[in-house]
């Protein structure tokens, strides 16, 4: 009990200087940057702090000055013993070292910032720039996978080490809508809502979740996210462990990585630069896992080339990812991704990527999304189900002061759900081909509308007096779903279910390493939930959001 409680201290002390230390900042590329690789893995100590292989040459320069103040040299600084840098002497011109003052490199590689203790051999700490990529809910969304292979290449992860991190998001939530009860961005989350309202604002915590990242042995990383959430929709646990998966590579020796449990499915990029909403592609098409995933991937990080191949159970995972109940205990689903990057020397990048997912949730018109549900409701009388992939291509700009990105994602073939139809599940006679054939054919059904997302999105990052970079983003994102029809909802409502659209303006000020404030507007045109959408829809409807907030980590 001695043991837990001198550990239980420990781990608080750590966390609280972690909080209270202020570091230098720089403002990197993120994922699809340039890679920072080190020469070596032997990790070496000064004065009880990992220093990082690339690092040794500047701590042996300056490591005579025992004074607290803080110093610039090559763009590290130094406290009173220990040197940590914000970028990297290269160690052997045969190893790309990235030229700009960035850190993070393709996929989330972080510039080294390891205040930590020893415990039975293994060093424990903690790091911020790592905790930023592995807990950014609104970037870095499929990239967790090489953030851990990049960050151990570059030493900000320490051999034989446990980094423990965690973050949190929250804030206000407000918005108005032209018609009562629809709100496009709050109706998200059930509880948050009344029927008979125009306006809603409530105080939420987005996201909180703790980190711990392992890199033991040459080979062997994983990683472990329990997380609570206030904005879950009905029928989610509040407490979950949204990730847990081990990564086996190593980008030094060899291109090649496999991951295998439970994280987010590699489809798609779906990053926001918005300060808190996602943006509509990552509303409808991100696919994050409820069961183990395998993915074989290659990375090579001269040239900036990535695959990967993903496979999968069958059943229905958290999001997208579903290939019909019957397949729930079969590896029946899979997905796969090429990427490739181009790096210029000015510290600026360019990167493109396509991905493939086989099957999705809109592959049938039964629009029970959870597991609950599916279970327990009934399907339409009239079953309309088949096999539904779907494409995502990106481009992507990244500079220190500027971001901009493109990205289209859609369905192989119309949602069955936007047909139109009635509540029972029946086609409307004028989108039946042969009257004489069968009616949950979709051969036999005249629609061709396939659900598709098109996002564009820029951002500016000026550099502030603080040495930190200020972020003004626009994003827009335009959604196509069904037909220009007109159906009968519930109450006898019509009901329209064409097209929406979600344009969102934020500003985030860094105020250090450990915290972001934030302010976002966000405009919707149209209100098409993707539960029974033809029973509520109104794409006519305009809802105006406000969301004010913070992003806190360590």
């Amino acid at each position: 009990m001695a043991s837990k409680t001198t550990k239980a201290l420990l781990m608080a002390g750590i966390a609280a200087i972690a909080i209270s230390t202020p570091i230098l900042a720089y403002n990197g590329l993120g994922l699809r940057g340039v890679q920072q690789a080190p020469q070596t893995y032997d990790m070496q100590y000064a004065g009880g702090a990992y220093v990082a292989p690339q690092a040794q040459n500047i701590y042996q320069g300056y490591s005579q000055q025992q004074n607290y103040a803080r110093q610039e040299v090559s763009g590290a600084y130094q406290a009173q013993q220990a040197i940590y840098t914000g970028s990297y002497i290269e160690a052997n011109s045969q190893i790309p070292v990235g030229n700009y003052t960035g850190g993070l490199g393709l996929r989330g590689a972080s510039q080294v910032f390891n205040p930590g203790f020893n415990v039975g051999g293994t060093s424990v700490t903690t790091n911020v720039k790592h905790t930023r990529r592995m807990l950014d809910w609104q970037e870095n969304t499929t990239g967790k996978t090489l953030t851990l292979l990049a960050n151990r290449a570059n030493g900000t992860l320490a051999p034989n080490s446990l980094t423990i991190g965690g973050a949190m998001k929250a804030g206000l939530m407000w918005q108005t809508t032209s018609q009562a009860g629809a709100f496009p961005i709050l109706s998200r989350f059930p509880d948050f809502t009344g029927g008979t309202e125009t306006s809603s604002g409530v105080f939420a915590i987005n996201n909180a979740a703790l980190a711990f990242t392992g890199s033991f042995g040459d080979w062997t990383s994983f990683y472990l996210q329990p997380e609570y959430s206030e904005t879950e929709f009905f029928g989610q646990a509040e407490f979950q462990l949204r990730k847990a998966f081990v990564v086996f590579g190593n980008l030094e020796k060899t291109p090649f990585y496999a991951a295998f449990g439970r994280k987010t499915i590699d489809f798609g990029n779906f990053d926001g630069y918005n300060a808190f909403t996602q943006t509509e592609a990552q509303h409808y098409f991100w696919a994050a896992s409820d069961q183990p995933v395998l993915e074989l991937g290659y990375y090579n990080m001269y040239s900036g080339l990535k695959l990967s191949a993903t496979a999968f159970s069958g059943g229905r995972q958290l999001r997208t990812a579903y290939a019909g109940a019957e397949n729930e205990n079969k590896i029946a689903n899979f997905a796969a991704s090429i990427e490739k990057e181009f790096r210029f020397g000015n510290g600026s990048a360019f990167t493109v990527g396509t991905s493939y997912l086989h099957d999705t949730i809109y592959r049938n018109n039964f629009t029970a999304h959870t597991f609950g549900l599916i279970g327990s409701l009934p399907p339409p009388a009239n079953f309309i189900s088949y096999r539904n992939g779907a494409v995502d291509a990106f481009a992507e700009f990244n500079s220190p002061s500027w971001d901009m990105m493109v990205e289209y994602t859609t369905s192989l073939k119309p949602w069955g759900a936007a047909i139109p139809q009635d509540a029972n599940g029946f086609v409307d006679p004028a989108y039946i081909i042969d009257p004489l054939g069968a009616p949950d054919d979709i051969n036999n059904i005249s629609f061709d509308q396939k659900l598709s997302v098109l996002t564009a999105q820029v951002r500016y990052k000026p550099l502030l007096p603080n040495g930190r970079r200020l972020q003004v983003a626009a994003v827009g994102s335009w959604g196509n779903i069904g037909d220009n029809f007109i159906g009968v909802g519930i109450g006898g409502q019509p009901t329209t279910w064409e097209k929406n659209q979600q344009h969102a303006l934020s500003v985030q000020y860094p105020v250090s390493d450990y915290l972001d404030f934030g302010v976002e507007y966000v405009y919707n045109k149209g209100f098409i939930p993707f539960v029974a959408p033809q029973l509520v829809s109104n794409d006519d409807v305009t809802a105006h959001a406000v969301n004010v907030g913070f992003k806190a980590r360590f």
